[in-house]
């Protein structure tokens, strides 16, 4: 039975690497946008994997492979399924209401979660104030300074805390509901085609069934290693196809960079096993070891599609190639929330 399950995970794997390969050029164009690749990949039944305390390593190979396609992808799907992550956290009501949406890919999961882990990590308050109303909900006022996959349709999880700090709340509410006023997006150096923007809530009701959570410290320690697990999956898919694409340019003047490209390989390696074994039993990773982790994937995706980018030579400079839409998608990895700014303090604190 098992053999039979993980084949079936297997095919499904590479029905969904091949339909966001064939569509990688046009997202990066802006023709098209990731809701269509969520959706695929939730008609393949693939976002429900390790969603119900198991272990994560089947969704950290699946976000892998979408994201060793497009970045652009692989970051829409993985804060769409943190975002179910979050659901199936909650109380039975929210499950009910909205697991089902997010699992299938009918709508499309927000995770503006990065103030929440910000505030755990002791770096800030949580800008969204709430007051409790009568009937046990929540009126919530403030900005979201920014978040990803923030389509009409989407569904967006958020923390906020009371006016004077003393409760904390995590919370599901849709983004077409009233007072919810959507940025316009700003043009980025890639992922334009993820809804990435800013919003401001101005007295957002949200009922008492969307209520997640009401202790965030605790909540955020509950996710954080899934979160940064399947964040350094969509790093290593990148670096995976930046290190086989530069492997094939070693010759000639590739000479040069044969010890580099080795050396990139080995830290490949090395950064899979590591988080092969962490999302197979998260328990066996410190707090510690995942910052590292999540850290060293970025640093290895810059220095992987670097390296293509520089064997490609004019080829890679074109903006319509593979090779140049994976140097700029990189370049986002250092400034996502946790930020290299935000793992390199708290490792500094943790040593």
């Amino acid at each position: 039975m098992t053999a039979t399950i993980t084949d079936s995970i297997a095919q499904r794997r590479v029905s969904a690497s091949e339909f966001v390969r064939e569509r990688a050029a046009a997202l990066d164009l802006g023709e098209t946008d990731t809701r269509i690749d969520v959706s695929k990949l939730g008609e393949l039944g693939l976002f429900g994997l390790g969603c119900q305390g198991g272990p994560v390593a089947e969704m950290v190979a699946v976000i892998e492979d979408v994201a060793a396609e497009s970045l652009s992808a692989g970051f829409s799907a993985w804060a769409h399924r943190m975002a179910l992550e979050y659901v199936v956290r909650g109380p039975a009501a929210v499950q009910a209401k909205y697991q089902a949406k997010l699992e299938s890919g009918a709508a499309v999961g927000v995770t503006a979660m990065a103030a929440g882990l910000k505030y755990v990590a002791g770096l800030g308050e949580v800008a969204l104030v709430a007051t409790e109303v009568d009937g046990g909900g929540l009126q919530i006022s403030g900005p979201i300074h920014w978040a990803s996959n923030v389509f009409d349709d989407a569904l967006i999880v958020l923390c906020a805390r009371s006016a004077d700090s003393t409760k904390t709340y995590v919370a599901i509410i849709e983004a077409s509901a009233p007072g919810i006023t959507v940025r316009p997006a700003s043009q980025l150096l890639a992922l334009n085609s993820t809804a990435s923007t800013s919003l401001v809530l101005d007295a957002v009701h949200i009922p008492a069934e969307n209520i997640i959570g009401t202790d965030l410290t605790e909540f955020v320690k509950g996710v954080r290693p899934t979160f940064l697990l399947l964040q350094t999956a969509f790093c290593s898919g990148i670096s995976r196809t930046s290190v086989e694409e530069s492997a094939k340019c070693l010759g000639g003047l590739g000479e040069g960079f044969v010890d580099e490209h080795a050396e990139l390989a080995v830290e490949l390696a090395a950064l899979r096993d590591r988080l092969g074994r962490f999302a197979a039993d998260t328990t066996s990773a410190s707090a510690r070891e995942l910052i590292q982790l999540r850290l060293d994937g970025s640093r290895l995706a810059m220095a992987a599609t670097r390296l293509e980018v520089t064997l490609k030579g004019g080829a890679g400079y074109s903006m319509k190639s593979p090779t140049n839409r994976r140097f700029r998608e990189a370049a986002f990895l250092p400034v996502q929330s946790p930020s290299e700014g935000q793992l390199r303090w708290e490792l500094a604190r943790s040593s």
